[in-house]
């Protein structure tokens, strides 16, 4: 098995690139056209990739890549699932991403929205339950006062209403420490960043089509998690890491928190792959210290250790 430092990057690091990567690249990013996604690692490439997608087209051909998805004859449970799931897309702002999401109920300690939000917006680790992001798009999980937040909008010069859509606030807002802009979109449980607003909502409201709508694949990564609070998932191997095998459909990790010292990744192979020893020992390499792996089907369940963090390059 692999002992590799370049895996801390889609292990406790990656993880929670939610919060600490997250919340750092949405105070300083630009518009989503010209910017890397801060949590993907170099995730996403307009020149397809290895498993036969080839950046034009989604599953239906219209957006992101097409590809061969597997025969999975299964649906997800909505009045069960996790409430985030239900705003998970399958659109593709990066025309070849692999539509990565990073979600967490446990915050690091010290993480501050401040950088994010002005202070009328009163977002804290009081008001914020959980948070999502996918393909640069955030959503913060909680209760939010909506009137309190418009009233700080009116008096401030810099951010704007612009309208109400689906009982959101639409806010058009400067990015921090850039001359960009961006759109929040406030609601009473919800607050939306990214300008792929308006299909969140309308998935989230059930009258656009979802990641698991799309692929069933994900519903089944969501069944092998043996936990709920600290998810990621995407398709494709991790990049960054020793692990990068072409017959990895999708993969994902969760864990009780995003330091844990144990978590447990979920490896999905393409149709018609084969576990074969040698592909499963290649799989443990993404732990230090695997405890336990379980094959069944097209799927591999390593639980283990996370590695050690090693020092970034501002550290």
């Amino acid at each position: 098995m692999s002992n590799s430092s370049s895996a801390t990057t889609i292990t406790r690091r990656g993880a929670i690139g939610a919060i600490a990567v997250g919340l750092a690249g949405l105070a300083g990013c630009a518009d989503s056209e010209e910017m890397d996604d801060p949590s993907d690692n170099g995730n996403h490439s307009d020149d397809g990739d290895s498993n036969g997608h080839d950046g034009n087209g989604d599953a239906n051909g219209e957006e992101g890549f097409e590809r061969e998805i597997p025969d999975r004859d299964i649906e997800p449970d909505w009045e069960e699932a996790a409430a985030f799931r239900t705003w998970l897309t399958d659109a593709d702002p990066f025309n070849g991403g692999n539509r990565r999401f990073d979600y967490t109920e446990e915050f690091p300690e010290g993480t501050d929205f401040g950088s994010v939000f002005p202070e009328y917006f009163e977002v804290s680790s009081e008001t914020v339950d959980a948070h999502l992001i996918q393909s640069l798009t955030q959503v913060f999980f909680g209760s939010f006062d909506q009137d309190a937040i418009l009233a700080g909008v009116e008096d401030d010069d810099e951010y704007e209403f612009v309208e109400e859509y689906e009982g959101f606030a639409v806010i058009d807002a400067p990015i921090p420490n850039t001359a960009g802009r961006r759109d929040i979109a406030v609601g009473e449980s919800a607050i939306v960043i990214g300008p792929d607003y308006e299909e969140r909502i309308d998935a989230h409201r059930g009258s656009h089509d979802r990641l698991e709508d799309i692929d069933q694949e994900f519903t089944h990564l969501f069944r092998q998690f043996p936990h709920r609070t600290t998810l990621t998932g995407e398709y494709n191997a991790p990049e960054g890491s020793d692990v990068s095998l072409d017959e990895i459909y999708i993969w994902g990790v969760s864990s009780e928190s995003p330091m844990a010292d144990t978590m447990t990744w979920v490896f999905i192979l393409e149709e018609g792959a084969e576990p074969t020893d040698d592909i499963v020992a290649e799989l443990e390499g993404i732990s230090d210290d695997v405890h336990d792996t379980e094959v069944e089907g097209r799927t591999v369940t390593i639980t283990g250790g996370a590695p050690n963090v090693s020092p970034g390059p501002d550290e």
